[in-house]
């Protein structure tokens, strides 16, 4: 991977929460608030807003918790499920009795990848494109050029839960590879310049990815396998790696409705719920 400068990106004031197994209603909340949830409602009949009345009970609790735990002054949302039909006035009612505000992204499924981009803005470059990986798709976006979605294939990516065996021969992490960077090489143009990489999972100092559905957990040569695949040797540049969350974070902290929060928690809910809190300094 030559001629790559790569960088665990840490953002001013934005730390990442682990919020996907809060108990709520005797479960864990990706269970009851997220796209497996709602996938199910969808087999069992239920359209349009009862998708998102669903998540109504377990929105409510967790947020009850989340904000007095957090003690934060505002609550922003983003992600595919915040486009569900009917999911601000389902909003409205989990809301209700809260000391905070609570905020849906503008934009809930992009905001987080123009972000990336304004991340990547004083590197000054000339072809840059962002990047973010969920558990279900990947959101791209570069200047002058649509937003676009790259939906994860289950038969060729396979979910792997918590407690489930990893294939020994790391196929699972071959395949997770070829997904990202074909996507990266479908989208761009040319090989970027500058990229910014949101992944679904924890990251250490090092790149080290934990645990996601993907089962890449511990692959310490992650970002540059995505790289290598995508760009080989003729690619050249900087890549910003970040958790998806705390890119969400970061759009959180441009949205002007924040502007005197100082404390914000910034909830994304995809496949299951991701969060990060901004603090303002």
């Amino acid at each position: 991977m030559p001629d790559w400068d790569v960088r665990r990106q840490v953002l001013p004031g934005v730390s990442a929460l682990e919020v996907w197994n809060l108990p709520v209603q005797g479960r864990e909340l990706w269970e009851l608030l997220g796209a497996p949830r709602v996938e199910a409602d969808r087999r069992q009949g239920l359209t349009g807003p009862r998708l998102a009345g669903g998540l109504r009970p377990a929105l409510t609790e967790a947020l009850a918790v989340l904000v007095k735990r957090h003690a934060v002054d505002a609550v922003w949302l983003s992600g595919g499920l915040v486009c569900l039909e009917g999911f601000g006035g389902m909003l409205a009612e989990a809301s209700t009795g809260l000391p905070c505000p609570v905020y849906m992204a503008e934009d809930p499924i992009f905001a987080p990848v123009r972000a990336g981009l304004r991340l990547l803005e004083p590197l000054r470059p000339t072809h840059p494109v962002a990047l973010d990986v969920g558990q279900t798709a990947i959101k791209c976006l570069r200047p002058a050029a649509a937003p676009r979605i790259f939906e994860r294939d289950a038969a060729l990516l396979p979910r792997y839960f918590i407690g489930m065996e990893r294939p020994a021969d790391g196929r699972q992490v071959k395949a997770a590879v070829a997904f990202i960077s074909s996507a990266l090489r479908a989208f761009s143009a040319r090989a970027p310049d500058a990229l910014c990489l949101a992944l679904p999972c924890p990251l250490d100092a090092a790149l080290v990815p934990g645990g996601s559905t993907y089962g890449w957990e511990g692959h310490a040569p992650l970002v540059a396998d995505i790289l290598q695949a995508a760009m080989g040797n003729e690619g050249r540049g900087t890549a910003l790696v970040l958790n998806d969350a705390e890119l969400a974070a970061e759009a959180a902290r441009s949205d002007s409705r924040l502007a005197r929060h100082p404390r914000v928690l910034c909830l994304t809910l995809g496949f299951g719920p991701g969060a990060a809190l901004l603090e303002r300094r």
